[in-house]
């Protein structure tokens, strides 16, 4: 789950798991799709302090940098449809009441509350991979991926699966 915020208000914004539970993920580096285990937090173990490593080419990143590109767009569109719409809205109001008979400023602002994009959906792709050292942790990774994958907790590797 992802949070849009305006600094005043937030919303929370879903994404889709498969039907194992698991979220595709992408990796900021090398951007190659996989997926990790969902939770809430109770099951899974903490992020390491330096993120998560991509198990694909081992670098590490922060947890909020391993948005999908479609998850990206999805979340600044639902910020849009959320935050910007009533804006304008709001603008069209506030501007609309310089628009007096007497005056001579005419304001218009023009522009429709950006709709809410459809809601994303899941496929179930992927092969999964388990490790040994963090098993509450395990990965779905391409399917035609034969090279090592690399733990998201540590980074070691389970050789070409």
């Amino acid at each position: 789950m992802a949070v849009v915020s305006d600094g005043e208000r937030s919303v929370s914004v879903g994404m889709p798991l498969d039907t194992d539970g698991f979220l595709r993920r992408e990796c900021p580096t090398c951007e190659r799709e996989f997926k990790w285990l969902h939770s809430d937090g109770d099951a899974s173990e903490e992020e390491p302090d330096s993120g998560y490593f991509c198990p694909y080419c081992a670098v590490q990143a922060p947890g909020g940098a391993w948005f999908t590109k479609a998850q990206a767009d999805h979340i600044a569109g639902v910020g849009a449809h959320e935050f910007l719409g009533p804006l304008l809205d709001e603008m069209k109001r506030s501007f609309g009441g310089l628009n007096r008979p007497d005056s001579m400023i005419k304001v218009s602002v023009t522009g429709d509350t950006p709709p809410r994009p459809e809601p994303l959906s899941e496929q179930d792709d992927m092969r999964r991979v388990d490790f040994a050292c963090h098993p509450s942790e395990p990965v779905k990774v391409l399917e035609d991926w034969d090279r090592d994958v690399h733990c998201l907790l540590c980074g070691r590797s389970v050789g070409g699966v």
